[in-house]
């Protein structure tokens, strides 16, 4: 690894990261270890949750610090933008490139010391329906974030939907569209097969058992308890297997769903009975990936495609998914998995899925292809340094 450059350096501002679950989290990581890697010194600033973990750490080269965040009240949602402020105005130099992933707490804040400093500072929609371009500066009233938003350097859209809705709003602007990329090298296609016979012999799931596998918070977002009800009513057998909370800790953000998804847990069980696992937060994933048969997303809104579905095309794994807004740049419907709009549609393609075996050994070839092609955080990141200007 080059020695890292420490001028310019990069400052990726994030709500949270690991050991937190959340996708963007976890992708803000990814980008900046391997930015890192190419020989450029990356800082992640995130919050801190009621002030449950460390200050300051190092994960996988790249400092990380957090600043604490007590969000049950509104005089800890305050401190927070005065406890950002000051460590934006001390802390973080002009000469950086900052990249806000997302409308975290505090992000117009972000924006507002990047316009004064002179930054180049660039925004990164995460979830769609909360941050595009419409959601957070369409509306004429919100006319001061959509004054300091168009003053930003550039826009990093992980889809069409994205870089449309950032242009219906600001016009031209300077726009990167790319998906956020996976670590293809973690996925060990080579060995698929004894790694998932032994995976499964661990979990103790016979290996003709048809996995549906679905990664992510247990939220009404994800499509629970929807999808439970159509589920229950597909006469094939399967095992749906959950990776993601069921119950957060206090030091994530999520904890503040635990009541819901404590209930949409005990109405799953109660409609799927022993045809579906919860497996809580896993800090790997990619075995549940080679040993499962497709990858289940109901999600009604996403920032397309989030870490699961690069995750398992990586792993050469079809993807089921409800058709929201960003599918069609990533998922082809029967070339490397299904689009489904309804449950007649959702249950037909399941289906398929579950009774052809060739045909699902053929939509998971082509999704490995397309990761091939698509989705390799070693050929994104570049893109993203020249974008940046680094």
């Amino acid at each position: 690894m080059a020695n890292p450059i420490q001028s310019p350096a990069v400052l990726i501002f994030t709500a949270e990261t690991f050991p937190a679950m959340a996708g963007d989290g976890r992708n803000a990581l990814l980008v900046a270890s391997k930015l890192n890697e190419n020989g450029y010194c990356v800082k992640l600033i995130c919050l801190n949750p009621n002030g449950k973990l460390p200050k300051k750490e190092k994960l996988n080269g790249v400092e990380i610090s957090r600043i604490n965040y007590w969000y049950r009240t509104i005089i800890g949602r305050f401190s927070l933008r005065l406890s950002l402020f000051q460590y934006l105005t001390i802390n973080c130099n002009s000469s950086s490139k900052w990249m806000i992933f997302g409308a975290m707490p505090g992000y117009k804040l972000i924006a507002f010391v990047a316009t004064l400093k002179g930054v180049d500072c660039v925004f990164r929609s995460t979830l769609w329906g909360f941050d595009d371009a419409e959601s957070i500066a369409g509306n004429s009233h919100r006319f001061y974030t959509r004054y300091l938003l168009g003053r930003l350097y550039g826009y990093y859209a992980l889809n069409s939907a994205f870089a449309n809705s950032w242009k219906s709003v600001f016009g031209s602007f300077n726009i990167l569209q790319s998906v956020q990329g996976v670590d293809l090298k973690k996925y060990d296609i080579d060995h698929r097969n004894g790694i998932r016979h032994e995976h499964r012999g661990k979990l103790q799931i016979a290996d003709g058992k048809f996995v549906i596998l679905m990664v992510g918070h247990l939220i009404e977002r994800k499509g629970f308890p929807e999808i439970a009800d159509w589920l229950s009513r597909i006469d094939e057998d399967f095992l749906l297997l959950h990776i993601g909370s069921t119950e957060a800790p206090e030091w994530d953000t999520m904890s503040r769903y635990n009541v819901v998804m404590k209930n949409l847990k005990k109405y799953v069980e109660e409609k799927l009975g022993d045809r579906v696992r919860f497996l809580g937060r896993q800090n790997d994933t990619t075995q549940f990936y080679l040993s499962s048969d497709i990858l289940l997303v109901a999600s009604h809104a996403e920032g397309f495609p989030p870490n699961s579905v690069n995750e398992a095309l990586a792993a050469g794994l079809p993807v089921l998914t409800r058709r929201i807004p960003g599918v069609a740049d990533v998922i082809t419907d029967g070339v490397n998995g299904f689009v489904f709009t309804d449950e007649a549609e959702f249950t037909r393609k399941l289906s398929v899925l579950i009774n052809n075996p060739v045909r699902r050994y053929e939509l998971g070839r082509n999704a490995r292809v397309f990761a091939q092609d698509k989705l390799d955080i070693n050929k994104i990141v570049p893109t993203l340094q020249n974008f940046l200007g680094l």
